[in-house]
């Protein structure tokens, strides 16, 4: 990893080739299933936020960060389903997020 003026990183391929990225097969069922569910709550996520600074009330703000809140719920939800977590695994994922 190199660092450059202005804080900006350059990885090589040796370590990001370690970095586990699950693949669709797309001869599953399953795993389509599971990916055309992460694209349609994707969708809905940038939807969501779009819309979110056209609120006309703190009532309808309100209301759209709750759906936002659920969305990103369902997505956590969903990878953790995709890379077979652990509830284990998910308590610490989720422990780290706290701060997000």
């Amino acid at each position: 990893m190199q660092c450059f003026q202005g804080g900006y990183f350059a990885y090589e391929p040796r370590y990001l080739t370690r970095i586990p990225i699950k693949t669709i097969d797309k001869d599953d069922p399953t795993d389509v299933a599971r990916h055309d569910s992460l694209v349609s709550l994707v969708e809905k996520m940038l939807a969501l936020h779009k819309q979110l600074p056209e609120a006309a009330t703190p009532h309808e703000k309100t209301a759209m960060q709750r759906q936002i809140e659920a969305t990103d719920g369902q997505i956590d939800s969903l990878v953790y389903e995709l890379y077979g977590l652990t509830e284990e695994e998910i308590r610490i994922v989720e422990g780290s997020q706290a701060g997000k």
